[in-house]
Order: structure tokens, then C-alpha cells, then sequence
């Protein structure tokens, strides 16, 4: 059952905190201001205030029936009444709620509660609660009835209870120093701090249980209540000390998982090759070429700008390799030579798992040549489906990714060239870093010449375009991009040329990666966006600080 609708509920409370002939009851006053800041709060009911009306002090009964008449006929779903200050009994013990002017053992000078009963009856809410904070209030139980359901008889339909903050005949409790009366003062204190270990919901009953326990434990008066079969199940507040419990956490998949089930379905585990005693059970044989007699060239696996990179047997220790040659171009165009020593360089610095390791550097007639680890399997641009992987699958990807260039980093290589095209999946599940072939050694004098682009332009962070140097924040913004693609299946900046990729990397507005893949995990696109940053300083500052937040959110660790 919800709370109740501001728009369509009212409240009334009444209370005589000063008299012209019995003591007066200055905390009464109290109780009217919190209960008032209660409904009216956000925290509380939210009531507007011109649907919390507060009587103080009311001197003739006009002044208290007219409110509720009001209320009355404006609440369509929440009818609440409340009252504190002296009550008086008649006679018969019938109950009245004194008034400013009340005279002690004077009846007619208070105003009967079978008047206030009538004025609730004539509502169209369809829940309503009485609470008589006075002494003698237990009387209104009872009032008018001779079933034992007293309720019914007073209020006549269903939905509706009254509480008192005394049982039948007994005085109710203004505790000397206190700010409020004992039991309005146990009642705020439940509605405003909440129930420890309690539902997120707090009921009439349950704020009932809890008033009543609490005064019982000090010795103080208890209260009562009565009420139709459905009463005690009205939300009257919410809990502000609920700790929801938390849920059984889900098995988390071991580190790898994802990658190795991935490898398993997409990849096929190559049968006969090259075995390790050099004896070649398939492919197609070519002569040895300028890598010398060691490398016996099996087939090109794949050629760019700067060169290409061919399968070879190394016939000394029996075992594939990838060999990448450099043609040089004459003194004229030494560009592409230089990059050839820098990644020589680079990855001969490096030894880990996610990084393709150099074996041997060489040249011959054909040029200079780079003997690389022949990383089997494909890459990451190769195997999304669809364009993408699931988001688990990236997370997996980009962790490994990070795990390299972690060590590159610390090793003073800045790689300069992540993308999807440059990550192999291994058929074990591993990813690795391929190509280093334009990376930058931090500290040293930039091999890149004044004016010139190297890199992918939609993998490049705008601090390049204006250039700068390359430094880590190059590559986890780079590591962002690649994430962010093997999500959604689209780059975050795109465009038909350089030019305009890179005004649209400055400009740095990026579509939330959610909007292009809806079942991507928030904390997943929290890391994206946060490695996107445009400012470097804003982005994580490590490899190894992005690389825990991903591990965070799929392994629940670090």
C-alpha cells in the first residue's frame, strides 16, 4: 500500500496548549510544529501547505469543526485528524475535547468527540485516522457503541482508525521538560528517524507497536487503538533507518571467462601446421627470402603503409613466428625507418602476457625485419558480432588490454595506436597487443615531425590533433574508444574525413554508449565516458586505476 497522495489528502491539527481555567500544556504547541513539518516535508507526505491546516488554541467549536468539515469534503484518498490537550468526561464518561474556554467539570463547555465523529463520517477519502493525544481519549473507543467493535459504530466504513494516546478511563502524559507530550513525542520520533531493522514502510500498525513498547519500557501510559480489518496495513510514513538487506550476490565469473568462452565458440584451433620438430604438415612452402636462412617464410599475413608482416618458421628453435619488414625508401624517407628501431625498442622493453613479445631484430636484401611471438587467433575487430561484442566480453577485453599497457607504461612506451584492428584473441582467451609500430618513448625527443598525424584519427585524443605529446592519457583514451566500440559497434567520433573526425573529437560531445546498447551495465559506461574525458588530467590517471575500476565492476574487485 503507497504513502498517501499529496494532491488528494488532508490533515488537521488541533491542539489547546493554553487555557483561561485548566494548566496549560505548552507542549502542545511542539507537537502541532512537528507533526506539520512531518507532512509537509519531502521526507514525510509532502503535503502542500495549504493541505496541512493547523488549529492552535481554538476558543469555540466552529473553530475546530469547520477545518475538518473542510478537509473532510476535500480528501479523496487520506483523511487524518489530530488532537492534543486536555479531554474531559462527563457523567455517563462520555469523551470531549476541551477548548481554550473549557471550565474543569463543565461538559458543556467542551466540545463533544461525537461531533468530530460525525464530521469524518461525511468523507469521501478512503482511508481516514483519528489520533487523540489527551487524557481520558481511550473513552472515544468505546463512545456511542454497544458492539464490540466500537469503530464501526463511530465512523461506519472501512479503512479508518483511531488511535489515543490513553486507555479508557486514564490521564495521558505531559513529561515536565520535555518538548513534546510522551506519547506525540514517541510517535515523531518513529515517523521522522525511523525504525532500525524495520520495513522500508512503516504501517499504522507497526508505528503503533513501536509508541506503545517504548512508552511501556519507560512506564509510561500506554495507548490504544481500534480500527476496521484493513487500517493497520495504512503506509504512514516511510522509513528513513531501512538498510535494505543485501542480495545474495550472484556468482561472479572467474577472471577470463568471458574471453575463453568466446575463443571457444569463434575460433578454430588450427589441426597439423607446423610442428615443433619442423616438419610442415600444411600450408603452402615458399623459398626463403632475405630474413636469412634461420626464417623460412610461409605466407603473408598482412601489409600496411610502413611494411608487412609474414608467417615464418624458425627453423633453429622450431617454432612459428610473425617476421614484419620494413622496405627502406632511400635516405630521402627515413620516416618509416626510424618507427622500425622504435618498436624494436619498445617491445623489447616489455615481457608480459597481453603484449606480443620480439624475439630477434635482423636485415637483409629484402630490408630490415622485426621477428615477432605468431600470435594465433583474431582480432578483436575481426570477431564482434554484429559489430560488437556483449558488454561483458569488451570489459573482459579492455581489462586485459590495460593489464599491457600497465607494463608498457611503466616500461616509459606509450603505444599510440589501440584499436579493435590491434588486439588478437588467442584461442586460450588471452588478448594481446600487437604493433607497436608508431609507439612513443616518454622522455625522449618525439620521432613525429612538426605538422604530421600519425595514428588512427578516431582513436586519437584531441591533445594530439593540437601536438602534444604522447603521454598514458593518449592510451586509455584510446583504451575508451576501443571499449566504447566493442560495446555499441559504432565510435564514439566519426566522419567522412580527418577534418571532420576532428572537429567532432574537440567539440567532445559523445553519445552515452547506453542509448546504442540499452543492456550495457552503468558502471561499464561510467568508465567509458570517464576515459573519454577531452582534458587528459581528467581521465583515469593510470592504466592500472582504469584496469581496477573495469575488474570492480565484473569481478567485484580490484
Amino acid at each position: 500500500m503507497p504513502l498517501p497522495r499529496p494532491e488528494a489528502s488532508r490533515v488537521v491539527l488541533a491542539g489547546v496548549a493554553y487555557y483561561d481555567h485548566l494548566p496549560p500544556l505548552p507542549a502542545v504547541r511542539n507537537n502541532l510544529a512537528g507533526l506539520a513539518g512531518f507532512f509537509t516535508s519531502r521526507f514525510g507526505w509532502g503535503l502542500p501547505p495549504s493541505h496541512c491546516t493547523v488549529v492552535t488554541d481554538p476558543r469555540h467549536t466552529f473553530d475546530l469543526i469547520d477545518p475538518v468539515r473542510r478537509a473532510a469534503a476535500e480528501a479523496t484518498d487520506t483523511l487524518l485528524v489530530y488532537y492534543g490537550g486536555h479531554g474531559h468526561l462527563d457523567e455517563e464518561l462520555r469523551y470531549s475535547i476541551s477548548l481554550a474556554g473549557s471550565r474543569q467539570n463543565e461538559p458543556w463547555t467542551c466540545m463533544p468527540y461525537t461531533w468530530l465523529r460525525s464530521a469524518l463520517t461525511q468523507t469521501r477519502a478512503e482511508r481516514r485516522v483519528v489520533i487523540l493525544d489527551s487524557c481520558f481519549s481511550g473513552q472515544a473507543h468505546g463512545l456511542m457503541a454497544d458492539e464490540a467493535d466500537a469503530l464501526r459504530a463511530q465512523v461506519a466504513t472501512a479503512g479508518a482508525v483511531v488511535i489515543s494516546s490513553a486507555r479508557h478511563d486514564l490521564p495521558a502524559l505531559a513529561p515536565v521538560g520535555e518538548p513534546y507530550t510522551a506519547f506525540t513525542g514517541e510517535l515523531l520520533r518513529v515517523l521522522v528517524h525511523g525504525i532500525a531493522g524495520g520495513q522500508a514502510e512503516i504501517t499504522v500498525d507497526t508505528a503503533y507497536s513501536q509508541v506503545k513498547a517504548a512508552l511501556a519500557e519507560k512506564g509510561r501510559p500506554t495507548p490504544d487503538r481500534t480500527g476496521t480489518d484493513t487500517s493497520g496495513a495504512l503506509v504512514i510514513a516511510r522509513n528513513p533507518a531501512f538498510r535494505p538487506s543485501a542480495p545474495e550476490a550472484a556468482p561472479r565469473p572467474a577472471p577470463g571467462a568471458h574471453l575463453r568462452a568466446l575463443a571457444e565458440r569463434r575460433l578454430q584451433r588450427p589441426v597439423g601446421g607446423w610442428s615443433y620438430a619442423g616438419q610442415r604438415t600444411t600450408g603452402v612452402h615458399q623459398a626463403p627470402e632475405a630474413t636469412g636462412k634461420r626464417y623460412e617464410t610461409v605466407s603473408l599475413i598482412g601489409q600496411g603503409g610502413m611494411g608487412e608482416v609474414k608467417l615464418a618458421f624458425d627453423r633453429f628453435l622450431s617454432r612459428m613466428v610473425a617476421v614484419k619488414m620494413i622496405k627502406p625508401r632511400g635516405d630521402e624517407e627515413p620516416f618509416e625507418q626510424r618507427f622500425f628501431w622504435t618498436e624494436a625498442r619498445a617491445v623489447a622493453a616489455l615481457n608480459h602476457p597481453n603484449v606480443a613479445a620480439i624475439y630477434d631484430v635482423g636485415e637483409g636484401e629484402a630490408g630490415r625485419f622485426i621477428v615477432m611471438e605468431y600470435v594465433s587467433g583474431a582480432p578483436l575487430s575481426d570477431l564482434a558480432g554484429d559489430g560488437k561484442l556483449s558488454p561483458d566480453e569488451a570489459a573482459e577485453a579492455v581489462h586485459d588490454v590495460l593489464a599491457g599497457l600497465d607494463a608498457a607504461h611503466r616500461a616509459g612506451v606509450i603505444h599510440c595506436d589501440i584499436k579493435p584492428h590491434n588486439l588478437m584473441l588467442t584461442p586460450d582467451g588471452t588478448v594481446k597487443i600487437l604493433d607497436f609500430g608508431i609507439s612513443h618513448f616518454q622522455g625522449e625527443i618525439s620521432l613525429y615531425e612538426e605538422g604530421t598525424v600519425v595514428g588512427t584519427p578516431a582513436y586519437m585524443p584531441p591533445e594530439i590533433y593540437a601536438g602534444a605529446e604522447p603521454t598514458a592519457a593518449t592510451d586509455i583514451y584510446q583504451a575508451g574508444v576501443t571499449f566504447y566500440e566493442l560495446c555499441t559497434g559504432e565510435k564514439p567520433f566519426t566522419g567522412t574525413t580527418v577534418y571532420e573526425v576532428f572537429a567532432r573529437v574537440l567539440e567532445g560531445t559523445v553519445v552515452p554508449p547506453s542509448e546504442l546498447t540499452p543492456e550495457l551495465p552503468a558502471a561499464y559506461e561510467a568508465v567509458i565516458l570517464r576515459a573519454l574525458e577531452r582534458e587528459p588530467q581528467d581521465r583515469y590517471e593510470s592504466a592500472a586505476e582504469m584496469r581496477a575500476a573495469i575488474a570492480a565492476a565484473l569481478y567485484g574487485t580490484g
